[in-house]
């Protein structure tokens, strides 16, 4: 093919056609120049498949993330919420006079003292932050959704640092300091996990009575009361918290279901 025009170039300049010659340089010209717009723009479209292939895989990991995360979510809620429960019930019972009264006031109390920290499952926006890649994201609605969902992170990690230095002044340090601590549990030998759980039918009557004094220690200590009222205060507002996060999340998974069907 290119001798072909090169022996059309030739004759035409052997005949002296300046002006033809000159017309077939120019429509040379443009058919290159037509070829290499093809060629990028094939090579374009291809690299808009690539990416569009990259941002869907991330967009259905950040899916399977979320969905997980949904539920991770609404489980702190109520054990937050379950903390609150257990605080109000201890600044509003009756003084504990009997074994019964102390096992149900130790279980309320234990179950406001049994401290776990949240975990993000934010392993894929993560990835995306530290390799750059976030940029593959093309919908500005699910980066934004992204961007708020790890703010929540933040402002919880804040609200648990907070409420952890008063958890070990006004609950840990008094209960540990002036009563027998979580007393319904076996501590003759150790088990994995949690020790057994017993009875009061399982603690002898010989320590009832300093049982029920180390009871009614913490219910008339006002540093403790205070640091219950503070406790309902901070879990109910973290509840709270966890639970708006979770429409937040379920409205981020509906965008990136309808990007990933695009």
């Amino acid at each position: 093919m290119i001798k072909f025009f090169r022996k059309i170039r030739q004759k035409m300049l052997t005949e002296n056609k300046f002006t033809k010659y000159l017309l077939y340089a120019i429509g040379e010209i443009v058919l290159v120049v037509i070829g290499i717009l093809i060629a990028l723009q094939i090579n374009i479209s291809n690299e808009a498949k690539k990416a569009r292939a990259v941002e869907v895989n991330y967009l259905e990991n950040l899916k399977a993330d979320l969905l997980l995360e949904a539920e991770n979510i609404k489980g702190f809620s109520e054990y937050h919420f379950g903390k609150a429960e257990s605080c109000a019930f201890l600044l509003n019972t009756t003084i504990p006079r009997t074994m019964e009264s102390v096992a149900t006031y130790t279980h309320q109390y234990e179950n406001v003292f049994f401290w776990y920290d949240f975990v993000p499952n934010n392993n894929t926006f993560k990835e995306l932050l530290s390799s750059g890649n976030l940029s593959l994201i093309k919908n500005d609605a699910i980066k934004n959704g992204l961007l708020e969902i790890d703010k929540f992170y933040s402002t919880v990690l804040g609200h648990e640092y907070h409420m952890r230095r008063e958890y070990e002044k006004f609950l840990y340090d008094q209960s540990v300091a002036n009563t027998e601590s979580i007393i319904l549990f076996d501590k003759s030998e150790p088990r994995y996990g949690f020790p057994k759980r017993i009875s009061v039918e399982d603690i002898p009557e010989s320590q009832h009575q300093r049982v029920i004094s180390d009871a009614q220690w913490l219910y008339n200590n006002q540093t403790f009361n205070n640091g219950l009222r503070l406790a309902m205060m901070n879990n109910g507002n973290l509840a709270g918290v966890h639970k708006d996060m979770v429409e937040n999340v379920n409205s981020l998974l509906q965008l990136i279901d309808e990007e990933i069907k695009k």
